[in-house]
């Protein structure tokens, strides 16, 4: 089974870094860090870090179909316009993260509906930041944190499952001015009662590069389907509710705007 359930403390000192090293990430990402990145940024704080990635991916590409490549064919089709969805972004982001000494993982939310357009779920990511000594939930794609009283403590996954179960507000900040997010979509992804995230663990990013590459000549989904049955596939780690699984519908409203610093389509029952 790729699908499992899990819990928050369990999955706590998960993380892609632990099983994918500087050494093994393509060269075009050391590339294109060098855009991102000056002399002059040695000394931001981890959250600025991964802030400052995230939007130059987001200025540096205008999305499109969901590609499903491998790490270094993705980002290279992106950077030419020729497609990306939450869940390349999610990927090529892992990446990035891993090279500028960034903890990071990668989400999934599983939408249980019949809305078209939110049926497919979404990709984020997580990162730890030693300034705050926790993880901090970002939405690459749409460039979000998410909060709760205080706006200068971002929260985590399980912070944000925690306020939605106990039905606290949350509130989301978009930190890119060139990206505006739908209140209505965000409430549907992050925040009804029918969401569930889900952690993508040992994704060994060498090995399904290997065969995303070698086996391009197939559809992704048999090739995702070789990974499992040689033994080399991710898997999926739903975070088990405290109580009862249950949520309840929480309060959202927008923080205005700062000033800058695909996903699975199914998943196995």
């Amino acid at each position: 089974m790729i699908s499992k359930k899990s819990t928050f403390s369990d999955m706590e000192d998960m993380c892609y870094n632990y099983i994918n090293p500087k050494n093994e990430i393509p060269s075009i990402y050391f590339e294109l860090n060098q855009s991102i990145f000056t002399e002059t940024d040695g000394h931001l704080t981890d959250l600025k870090k991964a802030e400052k990635i995230a939007n130059w991916l987001r200025n540096n590409i205008k999305g499109g179909p969901g590609l499903g490549n491998s790490s270094e064919s993705a980002i290279r089709k992106m950077i030419n316009g020729e497609g990306g969805v939450c869940s390349d972004f999610a990927q090529v982001y892992n990446n990035f993260c891993v090279i500028n000494d960034l903890k990071v993982k990668e989400w999934g939310l599983k939408i249980i509906t019949d809305e078209p357009q939110t049926k497919g779920g979404h990709s984020f990511n997580e990162i730890y930041s030693q300034e705050l000594q926790k993880w901090i939930l970002i939405d690459v794609a749409k460039c979000l944190f998410f909060y709760h009283s205080a706006l200068s403590l971002p929260l985590s996954v399980s912070d944000l499952i925690a306020l939605k179960r106990q039905k606290k507000e949350i509130k989301y900040c978009e930190f890119n001015k060139e990206i505006t997010a739908d209140p209505k979509r965000i409430k549907e992804l992050y925040l009804a009662m029918n969401s569930f995230p889900f952690l993508i663990t040992n994704y060994r990013n060498k090995i399904c590069d290997y065969f995303l590459t070698k086996l391009n000549f197939l559809p992704v989904s048999l090739i995702h389907g070789i990974l499992f049955l040689s033994g080399n596939s991710y898997a999926f780690q739903f975070p088990l509710d405290p109580i009862n699984n249950i949520i309840q519908r929480p309060v959202i409203r927008l923080i205005p705007k700062r000033n800058p610093m695909q996903v699975l389509e199914e998943i196995a029952k």
